[in-house]
C-alpha cells in the first residue's frame, strides 16, 4: 500500500544529527517537521555504535579541523545540561592521552596548545610525566600523557531517543523502518520515497535535510550534489575487557594515531557509561555503511560505483595499503588487537577478551587531495546535505546542527518558513547563544 505525505522540513536520518536538526528546526520555526530513518528507532546506527565519550577538542587541529572543535567545545554543556534534566548517564572519566616513544611527547605538547586555541581552559588539561600517570592509573605504563579531565562518557543513543520523543510531543513525525529508495527535486523543494515493510510512502517537503549519516553521500549524489567525491567505510571493531584488570583502569586512556594523515585513531581503552570497559577499534575497509559484521561481499557492487579514481589514488599508496593489512590482522587475531593496547597497558591479555562489544562503521569521504578533514555541507533549491559528519560527531551535533540550521536561514533557504519569535527552544537551549559560540 502506498502513502502521501505532506511536511514543511523532511530530515533524512534520525541520528543524533538529524534529531538534533529537526529539534532547532521545530524550535525557531513554526513549521511540520518529519524525520525518516532506514532503522525503526532513532539512534540506532552510528549514534548507537561509538564509544560514548564526550570528547574536548584538545587533539583537534584548530585550523584543518575547526568547526569540528567549535561544535565539541560548545556541546559539551549543552549535553550536560540535558542529561542532568532528563537523568541520563553522565560519567566523569577523564581521558589520558599517552605517549609511548619518546617522539609522542612532541604530540602531546601540541595537543595542549591546540586545546587551548579551540577554547578550553587550561585547567581542563595537564601534561603528566610516566610516573604521575601510573601513581594515578598503576595499570598504565608510558613516558608521559595529557589528561583531559573534563571527558565524560555518556549514552548518545539514549539521548537521542529522549529528544526525540520529545520532539514527537511537540507534533514532530517519525517515520521509521523506511529505506530511501528514490527521491528527486519537485516544485521548488523535493519528493523521497521509501520503501517498508508495509508499503510505499512518498513525502512531499518544501526542504530537504540530508543527514543520513554513511549513506548520506549517496543521497546527495541522487540530488546532483558532491558527485566528485567518493567514501571508504570502515568498521570499527571493539572486544569487551573482562576480570579484574577491567575495573581498575579508571578513565579512557588513548594513543596518538600513529597515522595522523587517516582518519581514524589506534585502538585505546575506555570506560562507557554502562561501567563496562572496551578496547578497540581497528579500521577494517567494508563496502557499505552498514556492513557490521561480515565481509559484505553482496554489497561490494556499490563499493565500486564512481567516481572511482579517489579511490584508486589511496590504493596507490603503500603507506595506507600496509594500514590497511595492518588493521585486517586486529580483526582477524584477538591477539593482534590485544598486543596494541599492550603497548600502554602491558597486564592486558588475550584471555580477558571473551566476546565482541558492538561494532560500529567511519564513513570517511574522499576527493581529489585525500580523505577530507570536515564535514562538508552541501546546499541547494530545496535540499541540504550534510557530508563526512564523522568523530567527534555525537559530541559536537547539538551545535553543528545548529550551525546548519543558521548557514540555511541566512541564505535565504529556509525563506518560506515561519519564524517563531522565540529561539530558545523546549530544552532550554538557546539557538542564538549556541550560533555565537563559532
Amino acid at each position: 500500500m502506498a502513502a502521501s505525505r505532506q511536511t514543511d522540513v523532511l530530515v533524512i536520518g534520525a541520528g543524533v544529527l538529524g534529531v538534533t536538526v529537526a529539534y532547532w528546526l521545530a524550535s525557531i520555526y513554526d513549521c511540520t517537521v518529519t524525520l525518516a530513518d532506514r532503522s525503526a528507532y532513532a539512534g540506532a546506527n552510528a549514534t548507537a555504535r561509538n564509544t560514548g565519550v564526550i570528547h574536548r577538542p584538545f587533539y583537534l587541529d584548530p585550523v584543518k579541523k575547526r568547526v569540528f572543535a567549535r561544535s565539541a567545545l560548545i556541546s559539551r554543556g549543552l549535553w550536560k545540561a540535558f542529561a542532568e534534566e532528563e537523568g541520563l548517564p553522565w560519567s566523569p572519566t577523564g581521558t589520558y592521552n599517552v605517549a609511548v616513544e619518546e617522539r609522542e611527547i612532541r604530540t602531546l605538547e601540541t595537543y595542549q596548545a591546540w586545546g587551548v586555541k579551540n577554547g578550553m581552559d587550561t585547567t581542563e588539561m595537564e601534561l603528566l610525566d610516566g610516573r604521575d600517570v601510573r601513581s594515578r592509573e598503576p595499570e598504565v605504563t608510558c613516558r608521559a600523557a595529557l589528561y583531559s579531565r573534563t571527558d565524560a562518557s555518556v549514552d548518545f543513543a539514549a539521548f537521542t531517543r529522549r529528544i526525540l520523543r520529545r520532539l514527537l510531543s511537540k507534533g514532530v513525525k517519525f517515520l521509521g523502518g523506511r529505506e530511501l529508495v528514490g527521491v528527486r527535486r519537485e516544485g521548488g523543494g523535493a519528493l523521497a520515497e521509501f520503501a517498508s515493510a508495509d508499503g510505499r510512502d512518498f513525502v512531499r517537503c518544501g526542504f530537504l535535510v540530508n543527514a543520513a549519516g554513511g549513506g548520506a553521500l549517496a543521497v546527495a549524489q541522487r540530488m546532483g550534489f558532491a558527485r566528485n567525491f567518493g567514501a571508504l567505510h570502515f568498521r570499527g571493531e571493539y572486544w569487551v575487557v573482562e576480570g579484574q584488570l577491567a575495573s581498575k583502569v579508571r578513565s579512557n586512556v588513548y594513543r596518538p594515531p600513529k597515522f595522523p594523515q587517516y582518519p581514524f585513531l589506534d585502538p585505546h581503552f575506555v570506560v562507557r557509561a554502562d561501567g563496562s570497559r572496551q578496547i578497540g577499534p581497528n579500521a577494517v575497509v567494508v563496502p557499505g555503511p552498514y556492513v557490521y559484521s561480515g565481509a559484505g561481499l553482496t554489497k561490494l557492487p556499490r563499493a565500486l560505483e564512481r567516481p572511482t579514481a579517489p579511490k584508486v589514488r589511496l590504493l596507490a599508496d603503500r603507506g595506507f595499503v600496509s594500514l590497511i593489512l595492518r588493521e585486517w590482522r586486529s580483526s582477524l587475531s584477538k591477539g593482534a588487537m590485544c598486543g596494541r593496547v599492550k603497548e600502554f597497558i602491558p597486564t592486558l591479555d588475550p584471555s580477558m577478551l571473551k566476546r565482541h562489544a558492538v561494532f560500529g562503521i567511519r564513513s570517511s569521504v574522499i576527493g581529489a587531495q585525500g580523505f577530507v578533514s570536515e564535514a562538508l555541507l552541501f546546499k541547494g533549491e530545496g535540499s541540504a546535505h550534510v557530508i563526512n559528519y564523522n568523530s567527534p560527531g555525537a559530541t559536537g551535533a547539538p551545535a553543528y546542527s545548529a550551525r546548519v540550521v543558521d548557514e540555511l536561514r541566512s541564505e535565504g533557504f529556509l525563506a518560506r518558513l515561519r519564524p517563531r519569535k522565540e529561539t530558545v527552544g523546549f530544552l532550554g537551549w538557546s539557538f542564538d547563544d549556541v550560533v555565537a559560540g563559532f
